[in-house]
């Protein structure tokens, strides 16, 4: 933020722009509109002409056509631009229409005018309203400024009335650039309105300049202002992203109005190069009340804070006067946080649970039972409107609520308190528990009652927020989750939490260890109904991925972690970059300590550090993310290199898709089978794959695939079948093209082959079957494969794609020949998170197959990533750029790096191998389901590593051995070009402990499997030091 300049030539006060901006000016150019004023010289002629059009027209009464012209000539505050550019029909036309708004109203006892006119080509719009109502600006916002490749400019202008009533004048005009397309092109006039850049002085066109300057170099809001010392006028310009803030423009007119501020005039400009400047002219009418600086200071944060969510759940209760724009985010954050963690279930699901699973035998049809009952009772009991209704039927004990947390986040200076904090200030919060349960007693609705206990969970969770701080893009919590998630629902208490919210999305982020790594995945709706299922499950399921996550993680030093952003219905599906953008900007916010913002509050007091990766939706956003890091974190110390795995190898990554990474793993343990079993010959494995050649898991699950035979592929295009096998030329087409199913060469099927796409209806099979909906048949793909195939047909299911749990005890049945009681496939080998869930697994086990999870088989991806986190932590930024990151001119690798990627590939392979030989002797020996048994040796692992690593013996008093241990874990590659020493240094000390530890645990479990018998580790230890 540029540091205010108090006074410029006395012209000025609170002045945030730079010094250059205000160059050479005169009183004129600050006193001044802005823009040139514009002299119609035939206005009076034209004046007249308008009279006597009407006067033929007949429908004003001769003695009120002069007073009605002039009124709409004189009173409006009309620019001559207009008149100069309209035609006398049209002025005619508006001037009859207010006319006939004003005996509407008379005749309806309503003294508002509201009348508005747009032209057919919608190139311009007139919209006049009278009274305190902001819904023709909403309009403007909904049909002009918001709509996607659409740009207007908007000139607005308030007056009184003869009867002291306020008469607001909207001119809505397209946009016409001199160069089209000119998205990069930053010179001034070639970016702006044809219109605009006539009429603007050039002093305005310096303001603008230095706005569009500052939003090149943010991905947020940039607000200036200045004072005009002589008239007291206050002028706020706002910058922004075209279209990142839903409904903003209207927004801004109700928060100068909730805070008796007289806006006058106000211009919207959008440039060619997708930025938006609002500029509003404002008189301070309660000077006498707020001195004008605590005006601006107020104007300005909550210009911020609205930018934010400015369309909220409570909006209402804001344009009515009743909350302020603090209270109503403050309470639509609560409304979220209380839609996922209101805890609906109570003790009597808790007893129906502990009799359903009361057993070391538990039937799986009773786990996920008792996990569709939850979500029924999630679905069925509190939903979003009756928790809205709740706090709009507590108003008061709301606002207490906000004042409580006020009290712990904000950081009031000594000298300057905002217009909100003193009127807080005097609003007796909610201090303690006592006074939270008295305020409670007061509610006789015990539903409120349960809402409302959340909202206060919420508060007393909070650690750190960037709600008070100016610059931000969306709202970032950091949570204690001990606090409100139930131990009987949740078992493993995540180690750290984060709950983001934005206008067009809400994200969680989740770990369960300080050192912790995950993807990031958007969640897509194809319909609203679609959008409430996943926001239902949105939370269990970020919680079930980073578990899984942490449970994959056991060969490396991260732990698991995991981020999900579930997008709002409707246009807000189209701006996933957006989303991701300010769930990213907002997460650094609490994570980068930056002097040049404000303070924040830091209840947690310790640095934190997350590692990220892509996922669904996401993978074209990570070098953004890295980029940006570095452009926030880079002058803090803040490791940027490591914060995204996943990305360009032009800035030091390790494609999974392009080495094949994950697929490494999958493959590991299919082979694995393949051996045990004692196949050689592949070409007789029969293989249905989900996920295609456009993923990838499924692009290098077919190119690693050698000759077995595909006889089904499913992505998210449709479904290629063929009985004599799909032409492996043709799939390795798509594969390496990265082509989806609808890509694929019909003509290459044989007579018992064909494919069906997602948009095909009524297609014949050549069966003589009728496939009336091809979306159904792919949908439901999996669950017909008796009806699809012949039977014992398929010997291998890779599933490389689909959404979590497609697979549960209510559908596994579709998996299970009646007659014989056996799974139709014998080996299952997970690539897909989630795809089948656990108690579907035993029951498939049960019936005979082999079935490998896929928190053991796709593990190959995250040991790549950890690989890639590791060589950014210990290079140097020089270093780094030297060994690790692609030429982006000749696309020439450094030697280094493709050596490191090929140790990377051989770890992952061998990590594969080890779990895959111990999980097979420990089904020899135990009998236990495999998927029990991969839970079982993950947490073997991680839990033995988490004690290690915070051994001070073993760490701090033998440094013989942790060089030993360290020497052996780290790569060869890494130890031979920096060397241990450099290592030491540069990374973390956390990061190497935990290095050290995991290395330590897995081996041991690998090796001498699951017992955690003290005397066999020690055996272990002694057995590492004589190996050397």
């Amino acid at each position: 933020m540029t540091s205010a300049i108090p006074n410029i030539q006395n012209l000025t006060l609170d002045n945030n722009f730079s010094n250059s901006s205000f160059k050479n000016i005169s009183k004129e150019d600050i006193s001044g509109t802005g823009y040139i004023p514009s002299v119609f010289e035939l206005k009076n002629d034209q004046l007249l002409k308008v009279m006597d059009a009407l006067d033929k027209s007949g429908l004003i009464p001769e003695n009120l056509i002069e007073s009605e012209t002039k009124f709409f000539y004189e009173n409006l505050g009309i620019d001559d631009t207009y008149f100069s550019n309209e035609s006398i029909d049209n002025i005619v036309s508006n001037i009859l229409s207010i006319y006939s708004a004003k005996i509407d109203s008379k005749i309806n006892n309503n003294t508002s005018i509201h009348f508005k006119k747009i032209s057919i080509d919608k190139h311009h719009a007139v919209y006049f309203e009278t009274g305190n109502s902001n819904s023709f600006e909403k309009e403007i916002d909904d049909e002009f400024l918001d709509i996607q490749n659409s740009y207007y400019r908007v000139e607005s202008f308030n007056s009184i009335l003869p009867s002291n009533e306020k008469i607001k004048c909207h001119f809505v005009y397209k946009c016409d650039y001199s160069l089209k397309n000119n998205k990069s092109n930053n010179e001034f006039d070639l970016i702006s309105d044809k219109t605009f850049s006539n009429i603007s002085t050039n002093h305005t066109k310096s303001l603008y300049s230095e706005v569009l300057s500052d939003l090149s170099k943010t991905e947020g809001i940039v607000i200036k202002h200045y004072t005009v010392s002589e008239t007291g006028e206050l002028r706020i310009i706002i910058g922004y992203k075209k279209g990142s803030s839903h409904r903003y423009n209207s927004a801004l007119s109700t928060l100068v109005d909730y805070y008796g501020v007289n806006l006058k005039k106000k211009y919207v400009e959008n440039f060619s190069n997708d930025f938006t400047i609002i500029s509003m002219y404002l008189d301070n009418i309660n000077k006498e009340k707020f001195e004008p600086g605590l005006t601006t200071l107020q104007l300005t944060k909550d210009a911020s804070l609205l930018y934010c969510i400015p369309d909220n759940k409570f909006y209402d209760k804001f344009e009515s006067g009743i909350w302020s724009i603090q209270e109503c985010i403050y309470a639509h954050c609560g409304v979220i946080f209380a839609t996922h963690f209101l805890n609906r279930l109570g003790p009597e699901f808790q007893s129906l649970k502990d009799i359903l699973l009361d057993s070391k035998n538990v039937n799986p049809k009773n786990i996920e039972l008792i996990s569709k009952i939850k979500d029924r009772f999630n679905s069925e009991t509190f939903s979003e409107s009756y928790i809205i209704e709740t706090f709009n039927n507590n108003s008061k004990l709301i606002q207490q609520l906000f004042k409580n947390f006020v009290d712990t986040h904000y950081v009031s200076s000594s000298i300057v308190k905002t217009l909100s904090y003193q009127k807080y200030s005097k609003i007796n919060g909610i201090e303690n528990d006592e006074q939270f349960e008295k305020s409670l007693n007061d509610i006789s609705n015990d539903g409120y009652q349960t809402v409302l206990k959340v909202l206060y969970s919420f508060n007393k969770s909070i650690l750190k927020t960037n709600f008070f701080i100016t610059s931000k893009i969306a709202l970032s919590f950091r949570l204690n989750s001990s606090t409100f998630l139930p131990k009987s629902e949740y078992s493993n208490t995540p180690f750290g939490m984060f709950f983001v919210v934005g206008s067009e999305f809400r994200g969680f982020h989740i770990r369960f260890r300080d050192v912790a790594r995950g993807g990031i995945r958007i969640v897509l709706s194809r319909s609203n109904d679609a959008y409430l299922k996943n926001m239902r499950s949105m939370f269990d399921e970020n919680y079930n991925l980073a578990s899984t996550q942490q449970r994959k993680n056991k060969d490396i030093p991260e732990g698991g972690s995991k981020g999900v952003i579930l997008i709002n219905p409707g246009s807000a599906q189209l701006k996933q970059k957006e989303c991701f953008t300010k769930y990213i900007d907002s997460l650094l916010d609490l994570l980068i300590v930056d002097p040049s913002k404000e303070k924040i509050v830091d209840l947690y007091n310790k640095p934190e550090m997350l590692f990220m990766g892509p996922d669904e939706n996401t993978a074209g956003f990570v070098d953004w993310a890295t980029l940006h890091a570095k452009k926030r974190g880079s002058p803090f110390n803040f490791p940027w290199k490591a914060f995204f795995t996943g990305k360009s190898p032009t800035i030091g990554g390790i494609p999974h898709d392009e080495y094949g990474m994950t697929t490494l793993s999958v493959r590991a343990f299919t082979e694995g089978v393949y051996s045990k079993l004692n196949i050689n010959d592949w070409s007789k494995i029969n293989k249905l794959q989900m996920g295609g050649g456009d993923g990838d898991l499924g692009s290098n699950e077919i190119k690693l695939s050698g000759n077995e035979t595909y006889v089904g592929i499913v992505d998210g295009f449709g479904c290629i079948v063929d009985e004599n096998g799909i032409d492996k030329n043709e799939l390795l087409r798509l594969a390496n093209n990265r082509f989806g199913n609808n890509k694929f060469d019909i003509s290459k099927l044989s007579s018992k082959g064909y494919a069906i796409m997602v948009d095909d209806k009524d297609i014949k099979l050549p069966n003589g079957k009728i496939i009336n909906s091809g979306i159904q048949f792919r949908n439901n793909f999996h669950l017909k494969l008796q009806e699809i195939y012949p039977p014992n047909f398929i010997n291998l299911w890779t599933p490389c794609g689909g959404r979590p749990n497609s697979i549960d005890v209510t559908t596994v049945h579709s998996l299970i020949n009646e007659k014989t009681g056996k799974s139709i496939i014998p080996i299952i080998i997970e690539g897909a998170n989630l795809f089948i869930t656990q108690a579907a697994k035993y029951i498939l086990e049960d019936a005979g197959a082999i079935v490998f999870k896929d928190a053991s088989a796709n593990k190959g991806g995250v040991t790549s990533s950890s690989m890639e986190v590791l060589a950014a932590l210990s290079f140097d930024d020089a270093e780094f750029e030297k060994n690790m990151c692609m030429d982006s001119n000749t696309k020439i690798l450094p030697e280094f790096y493709k050596n490191y990627v090929k140790e990377v590939q051989s770890i992952i392979i061998k990590n594969a191998q080890n779990e895959f030989n111990m999980l097979w002797k420990l089904k020899d020996e135990t009998n236990k389901s495999f998927a029990d048994l991969s839970d079982e040796l993950s947490v073997a692992i991680n839990k033995l590593a988490d004690e290690l690593s915070s051994s001070k013996e073993l760490w701090e008093d033998d440094i013989d051995f942790r060089t030993i241990v360290l020497e052996d874990a780290l790569p060869s590659l890494l130890l031979k070009e920096i060397g241990l020493e450099n290592i030491l240094k540069r990374v973390p000390e956390a990061y190497l402990k935990a290095i050290f530890a995991t290395k330590l645990a897995s081996e041991f479990v690998y090796t001498r499997g699951i017992d955690p018998n003290p005397a066999k580790f020690l055996e272990f230890v002694s057995s590492l030091k004589r190996r050397v």
